[in-house]
């Protein structure tokens, strides 16, 4: 087997607005995701080996790792359907050159459960379903559709598993990302925190259509004004409220940066 090299982008949120609360303690966001191709980026190799190994600087345990997360979805799933293939998972190097930070927001370890997804399928010729693939992003990461449905632009919905194609001319963003490390389980909880004391309320579902029908550059520039970060992401405040230099960097950074995910990245449209 011949080795392959794929590159797994960063993914900013134009806006991320959140809708509700489930009953399991997710919630239910509205969001436009658009892939940021440019220098920030990780490069992920699949070559053939003896026995499963993953290399690369995560920071965390593999059982923890949405790649090791992916394999052993796929794994399962291959099993399920005596294809055979699964064997094939357990004879491979998987080598991540990362580059994309973590705790960022830039959703870099759904990023690289995709490319190892799409990598896999690539190398056993054959397409899974989209049922298959909603199943396998779920096991290893919310945002992992965003980037198997290879889309430059798009809505997402629900806990991230539905992803409707955005058309849109592609954008260059410049991203700064402070070294500050954002969980995004506490960003959530805060958020939540807030909602309980009646400090924040959720998005109404007037807001968030308006803003899924507009044009992102459209958005960003309407909203390059004092505030501007907190109404397009509803996890600005709470991420603050937390890790409290973030307030003082947005201030530096200006109106024109805007909030991506739970943080710590921020993005602005690079100026031509």
């Amino acid at each position: 087997m011949q080795p392959i090299e794929l590159i797994s982008y960063p993914k900013v949120n134009i806006f991320l607005k959140i809708i509700q609360k489930r009953d399991d303690g997710y919630h239910l966001l509205s969001s436009r995701f658009m892939l940021a191709h440019g220098e920030i980026h990780d490069v992920l190799c699949i070559e053939s080996s003896e026995h499963f190994s993953l290399q690369g600087e995560f920071g965390c345990l593999m059982q923890e790792n949405t790649i090791f997360k992916a394999k052993l979805a796929l794994a399962e799933i291959l099993k399920s359907q005596d294809r055979g293939e699964e064997k094939f998972l357990d004879h491979i190097k998987v080598s991540v050159q990362k580059n994309i930070p973590a705790g960022s927001g830039l959703g870099g370890g759904s990023s690289n459960a995709a490319s190892f997804i799409l990598g896999v399928q690539r190398l056993l010729g054959f397409s899974l379903s989209q049922s298959d693939l909603v199943q396998i992003a779920k096991a290893c990461g919310a945002d992992v559709m965003f980037f198997l449905s290879q889309d430059k632009s798009a809505n997402v919905y629900g806990i991230g598993e539905y992803v409707q194609t955005y058309a849109e001319d592609p954008l260059d963003f410049e991203i700064h990302t402070p070294h500050i490390f954002c969980s995004t389980p506490q960003v959530y909880a805060r958020y939540a925190y807030s909602i309980a004391k009646h400090q924040c309320k959720y998005a109404s579902l007037k807001e968030s259509n308006a803003l899924e029908s507009t044009p992102s550059k459209q958005i960003l520039q309407a909203h390059a004004i004092n505030g501007g970060k907190s109404i397009l992401n509803d996890l600005f405040l709470s991420a603050c409220s937390l890790y409290t230099e973030l307030k003082d960097i947005a201030d530096d950074l200006g109106d024109e940066w805007f909030f991506s995910g739970s943080g710590s990245s921020f993005f602005r449209l690079k100026a031509h």
